[in-house]
């Protein structure tokens, strides 16, 4: 029964910002059991581990944890009330604070500066939450893409929610995207702390140049250190593709994520052409145009679709 009560006090201390309907359910668990309240506690106070692992702090010593490379969520209730800096008040306030709402439409790309001196640079069709409060700074994304430059400040680290994972960095560069099949964490500069929001996973440092992918249902996820490759999956910050023996395909997905005229690959075997080149995210034309010269491929434009085929070879 403990055991239950301090995972379902982990899941409470990372899923902020709260609704309206959230924090009544906050509020009816607490009511409960008056242990709630202290299991809600630990939990804070274990997310300052985190904090010393992205930021280079004085190491914390646990009698019986495991290795710090790899801490478990149990590691992380399992001390560090002293290190807790906000009370239970603190999080059942945060559905009254001032939360900022931020949409992009198709095919707009935008450099978000925030309250703390950080920035974020949002993809298209993309959605989020910001919230700064005097003790952290949390961005729920909802679906989409951003790239966080982080202001540098310990004492307010800064957590970014996208569902089925978290991540928490302090002065750092990375990127989090949002999919129905997973979410991807990139860093290019410093380091941040990435761990699945259920709370059976197990904490994960990244340093620049690394990623990580997390899927449904996964306690753990999978990491790669490819720097080249997260720059060009970065060339949207830019308005550009950037593409290194990439498929057609998953180039005209690109591109159809940004554009309304949506390119059609009318015959199924061009879709694993590979190509190179780095293209202007809004042309697709121009995109058609080069497969045209290289590929001998026949482009046919109608007002919504710029269609792909293979040339037909004229009859003797």
């Amino acid at each position: 029964m403990r055991d239950h009560a301090e995972e379902t006090a982990a899941a409470w201390a990372l899923r902020h910002p709260l609704d309206a309907a959230e924090r009544a359910e906050l509020e009816a668990w607490l009511a409960q059991d008056h242990r709630h309240a202290g299991a809600l506690l630990r939990a804070q106070a274990g997310l300052s581990v985190i904090d010393r692992a992205v930021t280079g702090g004085a190491p914390i010593d646990f009698a019986h944890a495991p290795s710090p490379a790899t801490p478990t969520r149990r590691w992380l209730l399992a001390g560090a009330v002293g290190a807790m800096a906000a009370g239970i008040a603190g999080i059942v306030a945060w559905p009254h604070l001032m939360v900022e709402r931020v949409t992009t439409a198709r095919g707009e790309i935008r450099r978000l500066p925030l309250a703390d001196g950080s920035v974020a640079t949002i993809d298209t069709s993309s959605s989020l939450r910001v919230a700064m409060v005097d003790d952290s700074r949390r961005i729920a994304l909802q679906e989409g893409q951003a790239w966080f430059q982080v202001a540098k400040d310990r004492k307010r680290p800064f957590v970014v929610d996208a569902g089925i994972a978290q991540v928490r960095a302090v002065g750092t560069a990375f990127s989090v995207s949002r999919t129905n099949s997973g979410v991807r964490v990139a860093v290019t500069e410093g380091s941040v702390a990435a761990w699945p929001t259920d709370s059976g996973g197990t904490m994960t440092i990244l340093e620049a140049g690394q990623y990580a992918i997390f899927r449904p249902g996964a306690a753990a996820p999978e990491v790669a250190t490819e720097p080249a490759a997260i720059e060009r999956s970065l060339a949207w910050r830019s308005g550009e593709i950037s593409l290194e023996n990439e498929t057609l395909g998953s180039a005209v997905e690109q591109f159809n994520r940004y554009n309304r005229r949506q390119l059609v690959i009318a015959d199924p075997d061009l879709a694993g052409q590979r190509l190179v080149g780095l293209f202007q995210i809004d042309r697709p034309a121009d995109f058609a145009a080069t497969l045209a010269a290289s590929l001998d491929v026949a482009v046919t434009t109608t007002p919504t679709e710029i269609r792909l085929a293979r040339k037909k070879n004229p009859l003797p």
